[in-house]
């Protein structure tokens, strides 16, 4: 009976969709990529990043000089068949200009 058990648990298991995202590491990479290139859309070419930090779940703080700029991490989760797996789908959206 334990056996029959084990067995019907791995196979529901298993008919599960699995939901597959990047390693931590490598999604705090696209999230850092796509921080700093909003940030250097809004701030322009011509104003140094000093900083960026995760201030909260999903949110950065980018300093410039005596301005900061807040930009969000927010989902965009597209239409896609049922089991599909992938990275996480977001874009970074900023917060007006503090200076």
């Amino acid at each position: 009976m334990r056996k029959l058990v084990m067995c019907l648990t791995l196979a529901f298991a298993t008919t599960l969709p699995a939901l597959a995202a990047l390693p931590p590491q490598y999604q705090r990479q696209a999230e850092l990529t796509a921080v700093l290139n909003i940030a250097t859309e809004v701030l322009g070419i011509g104003q140094l990043i000093d900083g960026i930090e995760l201030s909260e779940p999903d949110v950065y703080s980018v300093r410039s000089g005596t301005c900061t700029l807040t930009v969000r991490i927010v989902d965009t989760p597209k239409k896609r068949e049922p089991g599909w797996a992938g990275p996480r789908e977001f874009e970074a959206v900023p917060d007006p200009l503090a200076c």
